[in-house]
């Protein structure tokens, strides 16, 4: 089983952070949560929920600092990173609250254990309630409640107060970790100029809303241990496939007071996660487990606020924000540009 647990482990490790940290599970270490068939969904889900919440609300971060549109052919290049904060009640669940079909707490073991990012200090064993000599421990917590995201992003003014921005990251990674690879898409349109009766001269800041689309593709090719096909050649296609993404809108105002601009904004934040362990899993004396773990759900639905800063000190440009949403998150980053 804890096969998914540590394939899933390696998508968190390659994706918030680019493959820059090493997985805390190795793939064969067990396979139990696999036999667990239909339990294999649930249990995975509640382990990865706040990875997957955490990430929906970093990625959606940083696309703007200013409601201040840049000028025709202006430019800024930016590295950012956002960290979202892991509630206390999301760094552990209950086993007994997911209806599993198959397993369940040891005799004598607590039914709370940790999430991935709750303590490192070991998970509870569960039992087959139908024979009690298969069991598994569930896996301990990263050790640490902060989930990062890292974005790369290019911004350029064009005509009539609009900048659009983009973000990439090539698929890059390994045997070990998989391939990862991120693009999204931004627009932000100044209003200031659009408001009625002068407002821009009686009123002296800035307006602006925003849109914004992040997505981050993964996948990796597995081989569980003493997984062989019929003709012990046969490629499995065991794999892990995965789509995380995000759509952000927003209403930014901000004041430029020389080289300092202070934001605050407020809009909707929504992420969503569809992801898989496919391919075939075979175990003496059991039926072939095929695409064994599917998950696809939205992880963020809801509004969110935002209080920031720009600082331009020449081409070079600092950033920071501080967001509030399902998961409270900051975002820090430096860059550089030409113009305003």
């Amino acid at each position: 089983m804890r096969v998914q647990l540590s394939l899933a482990k390696s998508i968190l490790l390659s994706s918030i952070i680019f493959l820059s940290a090493k997985s805390a599970f190795s793939q064969g270490d067990a396979i139990d949560l696999i036999k667990a068939r239909e339990d294999a969904t649930k249990i995975t889900q509640a382990y990865l929920n706040p990875f997957f919440k955490g990430l929906g609300s970093g990625m959606n971060n940083g696309w703007f600092n200013s409601a201040k549109a840049k000028n025709l052919g202006k430019f800024d290049l930016r590295i950012q990173a956002s960290g979202a904060f892991v509630p206390t009640s999301d760094q552990t669940f209950d086993v007994n609250s997911l209806g599993l079909t198959r397993f369940k707490p040891a005799s004598g073991s607590s039914s709370i254990t940790p999430t991935v990012f709750g303590k490192d200090d070991g998970g509870i064993t569960l039992t087959d309630k139908n024979n009690s000599n298969i069991e598994f421990q569930m896996p301990s917590g990263a050790g640490f409640h902060i989930v990062p995201s890292p974005q790369i992003q290019l911004t350029v003014g064009l005509v009539y107060d609009t900048e659009i921005s983009a973000r990439f990251t090539p698929k890059v990674g390994n045997d070990d970790f998989g391939k990862v690879g991120s693009w999204g898409i931004g627009v932000k349109k100044e209003i200031t100029k659009l408001l009625p009766w002068k407002t821009e001269k009686i009123i002296p800041i800035d307006l602006a809303v925003a849109l914004g689309y992040n997505q981050i593709n993964y996948d990796h090719k597995v081989a569980v241990k003493d997984q062989i096909g019929d003709d012990d050649t046969n490629d499995l296609k065991q794999r892990i496939e995965g789509k995380f993404s995000g759509v952000t809108a927003d209403l930014i105002v901000s004041k430029k007071l020389a080289i300092f601009t202070p934001f605050a904004s407020i809009g909707y934040n929504s992420a969503k996660t569809d992801i898989g362990i496919l391919g075939t899993y075979k175990f003496n004396g059991e039926n072939d487990l095929v695409d064994p773990v599917r998950i696809k759900q939205t992880d963020v639905s809801a509004f969110r606020g935002s209080l920031g800063f720009g600082l331009h000190l020449a081409f070079f440009r600092l950033y920071g924000a501080y967001n509030i949403s399902d998961y409270q998150s900051v975002t820090a980053g430096i860059g550089f540009g030409i113009g305003k």
